[in-house]
């Protein structure tokens, strides 16, 4: 039998104790430890700046929309491992605001790092997001949306036109004065009051439609189907 020699150095900070783990073979090392955290914040004046470009990782993401405002603000709550594995910039790129919150490496073993954001912009700024993990709520913002998700919730409250690609997690859409589609893999769709036309493609999952005006139903995969006070549907 090897004998298989595991060395331990335990470093005490103020904050707690943090302990290393190195093993022989593995070819890896870690911090097997809580997260450290702090708190950033990135702004950029909007000149010439027709839509934000948002390229996220894991971690909630809450973007406001706010009349009047002629500037993007970002809070940022950065719960992280190594400093130099962080990306978060806000810049311009042409006619575009460019977001950018993740790490360069997101595999850990133990806790993975993740970047919680508050996101405040104009309200009729168009947003194109490519979220990885973690809840989404977007309120007030009335420009275009078009959001691709990996997983986690997303809730959309008074808005303009929206275009929703998720892999899974529930879908909560209410208030809309445009048109609505959808392409679900799971979870459960609820939506209410859009002006326009809803269409909805779905793997499995509950669907709940209220108050819409017009009704496509691409596919409702399994999960219950719900629907009221709609103008005109169809289903394929």
């Amino acid at each position: 039998m090897k004998a298989i020699a595991l060395a331990l150095t335990s470093v005490s900070l103020l904050s707690g104790c943090v302990v290393y783990a190195n093993i022989p073979g593995d070819g890896d090392s870690w911090r097997n430890s809580e997260l450290q955290h702090e708190t950033r914040s990135l702004s950029l004046e909007l000149t010439d700046i027709d839509e934000m470009k948002a390229d996220t990782g894991a971690g909630s993401l809450e973007i406001i929309g706010e009349a009047g405002r002629t500037r993007i603000d970002v809070v940022a709550e950065v719960y992280y491992r190594d400093a130099e594995d962080i990306r978060l910039s806000l810049q311009k790129t042409g006619s575009d605001a460019v977001l950018i919150a993740d790490f360069d490496r997101n595999s850990y073993r133990g806790n993975n790092p993740y970047i919680n954001l508050t996101v405040r912009v104009p309200a009729d700024l168009s947003i194109d997001l490519n979220d990885g993990s973690g809840s989404i709520v977007l309120r007030d913002v009335m420009g275009d949306l078009n959001i691709e998700d990996g997983s986690g919730s997303i809730t959309i409250e008074n808005g303009g036109n929206v275009d929703i690609d998720d892999g899974s997690g529930s879908i909560t859409v209410r208030y809309l004065r445009g048109d609505l589609t959808i392409e679900d893999g799971s979870g459960s769709i609820d939506i209410e009051q859009v002006d326009g036309k809803v269409t909805i493609d779905d793997g499995s999952g509950g669907i709940n439609v209220r108050q819409v005006g017009d009704l496509n139903i691409i596919e409702s995969g399994s999960g219950s189907l719900r629907i009221e006070g709609v103008g005109n549907s169809s289903k394929m």
